[in-house]
């Protein structure tokens, strides 16, 4: 997450957070990365533990056929 987005929301660089989306939620532990945008977050797409793909919709990419997992709406709060 965005250091600024941390420190807005008051949660510490390790603490657990629940992110949900339309599709479900998520527990996890936030690491604060000063490249992000305030607004933003960021996890691998590469491997799917904890599951975080599974709060975003599966989108097939009409050019490549490939599903996208990029972008999803989320919320989170400290747990």
């Amino acid at each position: 997450m965005s250091q600024a987005d941390l420190a807005r929301l008051q949660i510490g660089a390790t603490d657990v957070v629940r992110v949900t989306s339309a599709q479900g939620s998520v527990e996890l532990r936030t690491e604060p990365n000063p490249d992000l945008a305030p607004g933003t977050c960021f996890f691998p797409e590469h491997f799917n533990e904890p599951p975080v793909k599974d709060l975003a919709e599966c989108v097939m990419d009409p050019t490549t056929g490939v599903p996208a997992f990029k972008f999803v709406l989320v919320s989170i709060e400290k747990v």
